[in-house]
């Protein structure tokens, strides 16, 4: 019996694209099965060709290599009619050590700059040179160059994403240097909507006891600081700027951190509403100094989290809970790196879980006379496990 010549079965591209869209949702094979589908036939690879590109996984050098190939093609290659540059919504570039060079990271930028809204830096092929491009990817949201290593002047840097509109999350070089800071540095503005900064880097203490942070910052992260001694962290703190910064977090990832240093936040940054320190260098001291701060903090949520050298909780539970007794009394919920779940702390942590539940409670029942407006009831608290309570990161 002869062979039937195939013929194409043909969907209707809202089917198509409804294939598409859950192929995509899966994160683990997601490229591959992409990839496969813009070989099924022109329809299909129109559909398939926007997902592919929005946000490619490079990391291996192969993928790198053709990812690049295709988006910065040499001189005499055959060019793509469609400009795939345009497509790419994120690039992370942070799993490549030695696979691309300065320019070549460079011309990369230039010709996804259209589109892109996040961009992960690598470790070792950003430099100074990227700035230019950098500066042209207007639609950036979230720009991370936490890995980069080599030095890049900072006012140079702040010059090129100074004019970044949808900039709101920036994370700094790690090799960033602030010794000196002239008047010329601090007449670049930084970008309008910048909301969240992880600050790294070696910085010395009179310059950031006037440091101009940026006017948008409700967010600062500090990791792989050089020195976050007491005398160090505390002239950072003492810029009046920060004093009404509402998220703070201080990393594991910061040399020459001390107890004392944990101890000088709540007095230097009294309007945070989240604050998270490495849990092995809290101790009773930092209780005893909160439970005599008054009106007490308008903190809601304290994290203690991956330990900065030993895996081990020193302070005692009762000087927490007396403490939520005056200065944290708007405490909501309490995190612990799980690295500190031992069979003991998980008891002692339900004691915890237990007092904030039922001070809730009890405040829930006593406004509740007044949580009706209009007919519509309006509680101030509400007993939601995902935000009052003990939780473990």
């Amino acid at each position: 019996m002869p062979l039937m010549p195939s013929r194409q079965i043909y969907l209707p591209t809202e089917i198509v694209v409804e294939i598409i869209t859950y192929a995509a949702a899966d994160e683990g094979h997601r490229q591959a099965t992409l990839y496969a589908c813009c070989l099924v036939s022109r329809q299909w690879y129109s559909v398939a060709i926007p997902y592919l590109y929005e946000k490619p996984r490079v990391s291996a050098g192969t993928a790198f290599k053709n990812f690049t190939d295709t988006i910065c093609p040499t001189i005499g290659a055959r060019k793509n009619k469609i400009q795939l540059g345009s497509l790419v919504h994120k690039l992370d570039l942070s799993g490549l050590v030695y696979h691309s060079s300065n320019s070549l990271t460079a011309r990369l930028l230039g010709r996804v700059k259209e589109n892109l809204e996040i961009f992960l830096a690598p470790r070792i092929s950003f430099a100074i040179n990227s700035l230019p491009a950098l500066s042209k990817c207007t639609n950036i949201r979230h720009l991370d160059l936490s890995l980069v290593g080599d030095p890049i002047p900072f006012p140079d840097l702040k010059k090129a994403i100074s004019k970044l509109r949808r900039l709101t999350t920036l994370r700094l070089p790690r090799s960033t240097s602030i010794t000196t800071y002239d008047d010329a540095a601090a007449t670049i503005e930084w970008p309008p909507n910048l909301q969240r900064l992880q600050f790294s880097g070696h910085y010395r203490s009179i310059p950031m006891s006037s440091f101009p942070w940026p006017r948008t910052m409700t967010t600062l992260t500090l990791k792989n600081c050089a020195d976050l001694s007491m005398s160090s962290l505390g002239s950072l703190m003492s810029n009046p700027q920060l004093a009404n910064l509402k998220r703070f977090t201080v990393s594991a990832s910061n040399r020459n951190l001390q107890p004392e240093s944990i101890n000088a936040i709540p007095v230097f940054l009294p309007e945070l509403a989240s604050l998270s320190i490495p849990g092995d260098l809290v101790n009773d001291s930092f209780f005893d100094i909160l439970s005599h701060m008054h009106p007490p903090l308008p903190l809601e949520d304290l994290e203690f989290g991956f330990p900065s050298l030993d895996a081990n909780i020193t302070f005692s539970t009762s000087s927490l809970i007396t403490a939520m007794e005056y200065g944290l009394a708007n405490l909501r919920s309490v995190g612990f790196s799980e690295l500190f779940c031992t069979n003991q702390r998980i008891l002692e942590d339900t004691e915890i879980d237990d007092f904030i539940h039922s001070r809730f409670s009890k405040k829930e029942r006593r406004n509740s006379k007044s949580s009706f407006k209009n007919g519509v009831e309006k509680s101030e608290y509400t007993d939601d496990d995902d935000t009052i309570g003990v939780y473990y990161i």
